[in-house]
């Protein structure tokens, strides 16, 4: 390459060759930082969009932003984006509450700092703090270009470096990647513990799903963090030994304990719902016995599905067709989702022809009562009867770790109140009363 050098432009001089390649490379890489950060931009579609200060609902809102808005993306876990905020913030926000057309982690540009001992500024100017240094060789990731500065990522926030600084490319030698591994396990080691997510998370012996299980772990239990191996934490158990567990299933925190907090907005939520009954199980029947409940509560279910995603909100049913569903996976796909909360649709009969309207139904009055009556309130614009809300010792509540309800959407055996089940206007009015309900209980 020195001697092609050499012959284009007629130099003899083999170290001044080599000093004009050497700038060559240096001007070619800073002109490709103009678009920097250009493909890798989102659109949020939710009205407001929580950023959180880690990849999992159980960390606090660090900002929020509003539908419209574009956000640079840094990185991807699980379903979740690390994107780039005001204020030199970095933070996470649910992947399912922005287009994800426009989602690209991939066109991230990398750098390498030229020179030993490279200041990272906290703003885009030479005068203003400086937040730590940086070695000769060392690659960054630039998630953003703002005049002649570079945006890193550097220390789990963003500093500025000047493009002066840095060189511009997507592929960096084997050595300089090394640098980046050793700088991502010191980061590592600001975690100070995890917290499970689930209950019966299990810990394995080695950094495998098929190694030994050693032991099985509640939910939100908090376990001293001890080191990483590829996708799984080491932890120290209460009994004081050591095992494994993956990191999919746990919340970090950099200090003693684990934040977590529940959902804050319906637009980030993880809401299951349950079309009562399905398959050979076809629930109450009409007067005339040609009618089934199981038919209609999934119709009013897809109308709530609906509504909700429309808002933003992560909804997941326990079937999306007629088919049967034993009552216990229904719960249990609450629990280990961590739901914010599980709805199951039914309607009912008493088999008299006289009983008539809806009524909400809860089992703990610590964790669903409160849902229950949010619910219920909404359901006194329907024009059926409000029965209210009432204990209800059902087994998908029963069972259910999560706020959960059930609501009887009328008396299929009551003519008056059939008439108005079958219409899908009455149940379109449902799923909304249902809707406003849960409105109402994020706020």
């Amino acid at each position: 390459m020195l001697k092609r050098i050499q012959q284009l432009f007629n130099i003899k001089n083999y170290n001044y060759a080599k000093f004009l390649l050497i700038f060559i490379f240096f001007i070619t890489a800073s002109y490709s930082t103009i678009a920097v950060a250009q493909s890798n931009q989102m659109i949020v579609k939710a009205n407001f969009l929580n950023v959180r200060m880690g990849p999992s609902l159980s960390y606090d809102t660090i900002a929020q932003v509003k539908r419209g808005e574009k956000l640079t993306i840094i990185d991807e876990k699980n379903d979740w984006y690390q994107v780039r905020i005001a204020d030199d913030k970095i933070g996470w926000v649910a992947s399912w509450l922005i287009n994800n057309n426009d989602a690209n982690t991939s066109s991230n540009t990398s750098g390498v700092i030229k020179a030993p001992n490279t200041n990272v500024q906290k703003y885009p100017q030479k005068d203003s703090e400086v937040l730590g240094t940086l070695s000769q060789s060392q690659k960054v990731n630039i998630v953003y270009s703002q005049n002649d500065w570079s945006q890193i990522i550097f220390n789990q926030t963003v500093g500025w470096i000047p493009n002066s600084e840095l060189i511009i490319t997507d592929k960096v030698p084997d050595k300089i990647q090394q640098n980046q591994t050793q700088q991502q396990r010191q980061t590592a080691t600001n975690i100070q513990s995890v917290t499970t997510l689930q209950n019966n998370t299990r810990i394995f012996k080695n950094p495998s799903t098929n190694a030994k299980i050693i032991a099985h772990i509640t939910d939100q239990t908090t376990l001293p963090y001890l080191g990483r191996s590829g996708k799984f934490y080491k932890v120290r158990l209460n009994s004081g030994d050591e095992g494994y567990i993956p990191s999919g299933l746990v919340s970090i925190s950099d200090t003693k304990y684990a934040i977590k907090t529940a959902a804050t907005k319906l637009a980030e939520a993880t809401i299951v719902l349950d079309a009562g009954h399905g398959g050979s199980d076809p629930g109450a029947l009409s007067s005339n016995q040609k009618h089934e409940e199981k038919n209609y509560t999934i119709q009013v279910v897809k109308l709530l599905q609906q509504k909700l995603q429309q808002t933003g909100a992560n909804v997941v049913l326990t079937r999306s067709q007629d088919q049967s569903v034993p009552l216990a996976d229904r719960a249990r796909l609450a629990n280990k989702l961590n739901a914010d909360v599980f709805i199951s649709i039914h309607f009912d009969a008493a088999y008299s022809g006289h009983a008539s309207g809806l009524t909400t139904y809860y089992y703990s009055g610590k964790k669903d009562r409160q849902l229950a009556k949010n619910i219920s309130a909404q359901l006194k614009t329907m024009p059926l009867p409000n029965r209210g809300t009432h204990f209800g010792n059902y087994e998908v509540l029963r069972e259910n770790e999560q706020p959960a309800i059930l609501v009887e959407g009328g008396y299929l055996d009551n003519n008056k109140d059939y008439q108005k089940i079958k219409s899908p206007k009455y149940q379109a009015e449902l799923a909304d009363a249902i809707y406003q309900g849960l409105i109402q209980h994020f706020k």
